[in-house]
């Protein structure tokens, strides 16, 4: 057995159930291949017991209707066509007429507005067409539902303290967990003490990304099983998703190198399929940088302001001069298809709308016009030193953070469609 997960085999392993017409006696262009010599019978082929002057019984070639050959054995019963490579089984377009229709795209009854109201108050006969938005937030929901072709990253990214990255990651996990079947980790990728793990529930567990790399050539086992690896882990509840911290120990979490980093993300990325990294203030950092050579998709919090927005500007710089000098582009293109989502910040840091809108402007000019700008309204629930509960969070906040999940799941599925194999991998 290879040293590839079995689950991989499964998935390169083909089941072909197509047919093959069987050449007619009288077709001579594509004649019957003609069965080799051999020491004794074919395998499933029947066998006739000569009679006792040693002649073959004159029904020989006449087979019972017994020894006609089954689907196990490589035909269809008295169809006489082949299992193997040829026509489809099924084919013809009676039944795609149907699902191919426009009524299997009927939308199903309003559940929001006044059209909701009014189909309960009628007990269903009269159930208006559901409304523009309520239309539009099932296709939010929908697009954060999409499947991708393999496991995906989400890097959090604002140097500047107190930029909200937290609070981002917190609410972008808790949506995506909220809304959609993904498996979706939080992960604390801070080379010093991050505060995820502070602003999260532990239930009960003090275990830390550390902890969890202690324990990784045991983890490396293909026999591991996600209740192995989810001991490391701190399951967030109702907000449907997992937090893995980082360690309260700064000089233990300087042990987070780019090799460790991407043994850790190849880990927990085979039971976890989305990972939100929440990350520290310093990209120069080892596992910073390899944070970003394994996302799929940049989301940068900022408020519009000149801290926060010359912050972002540096982090653009860099990643820019990243693929100048090492001709790679998967740093640019993070930037080119970033989504900024912009918080109103404190009160107390208010900015005049003239400064607030040349600062927008100066983002607009250093992303292009692929990048995503997403304004999320004030929300207490996000704005405390303590723990922070998504389920308290007002239904403004929740549809507009819905839409930041929606661009952020476009921006993956685009990333790991043109790009099958994860960045992380490393060569045998």
């Amino acid at each position: 057995m290879s040293g590839d997960w079995p689950g991989e085999e499964r998935r390169r392993m083909r089941t072909d159930l197509l047919v093959k017409p069987a050449p007619s006696e009288t077709d001579t262009s594509n004649p019957p291949t003609q069965q080799p010599a051999s020491d004794g019978p074919a395998p499933g082929s029947s066998t006739t017991t000569p009679n006792s002057e040693g002649q073959e019984p004159a029904n020989a070639s006449e087979k019972p209707d017994s020894a006609q050959a089954s689907p196990a054995s490589g035909t269809i019963p008295g169809s006489g066509t082949l299992l193997g490579s040829g026509t489809p089984l099924v084919s013809g377009t009676l039944s795609s007429a149907i699902t191919g229709s426009d009524a299997l795209e009927t939308p199903l009854p309003a559940e929001e507005g006044w059209q909701k109201k009014i189909r309960t108050f009628t007990g269903g006969l009269i159930a208006p067409k559901p409304g523009p938005q309520e239309l539009e937030r099932r296709a939010t929901l929908a697009s954060i539902r999409r499947v991708y072709p393999r496991p995906v990253t989400v890097t959090i990214a604002q140097p500047a303290g107190g930029a909200g990255k937290t609070s981002l990651t917190v609410a972008l996990a808790s949506t995506i967990g909220n809304t959609s079947d993904h498996n979706v980790l939080a992960m604390d990728n801070n080379e010093t003490m991050g505060t995820l793990g502070v602003r999260t529930r532990s239930n009960g567990s003090n275990m830390t990304i550390i902890d969890l790399l202690d324990a990784l050539e045991q983890l490396k086992s293909e026999r591991t099983r996600s209740g192995d690896v989810q001991y490391y882990t701190r399951p967030q509840g109702d907000n449907r998703f997992s937090v893995l911290a980082s360690d309260e120990d700064p000089d233990r979490m300087q042990m987070l190198t780019r090799p460790t980093f991407n043994e850790l993300l190849e880990v927990v990325q085979r039971f976890w399929n989305v990972v939100v990294l929440d990350t520290g203030n310093n990209t120069r950092a080892e596992n910073w940088l390899a944070g970003i050579d394994a996302t799929d998709q940049l989301v940068f919090p900022v408020e519009l302001n000149d801290k926060s927005v010359v912050s972002v500007l540096r982090t653009i710089e860099q990643l820019q001069a990243m693929s100048h000098v090492t001709d790679n582009q998967h740093y640019a293109s993070l930037c080119e298809h970033a989504v900024l989502v912009i918080t109103p910040g404190s009160h107390r840091r208010a900015v005049a709308p003239e400064r607030r809108q040349e600062l927008r402007h100066m983002l607009e000019q250093a992303l292009g016009e692929t990048a995503t700008f997403l304004t999320v309204p004030y929300e207490p629930a996000l704005d405390t030193n303590g723990l922070i509960d998504w389920q308290l969070a007002t239904d403004e906040s929740v549809r507009a953070f819905e839409k930041v999940a929606a661009a952020v799941s476009a921006g993956l599925f685009r990333s790991a469609s043109n790009d099958t194999t994860p960045r992380n991998t490393k060569e045998n």
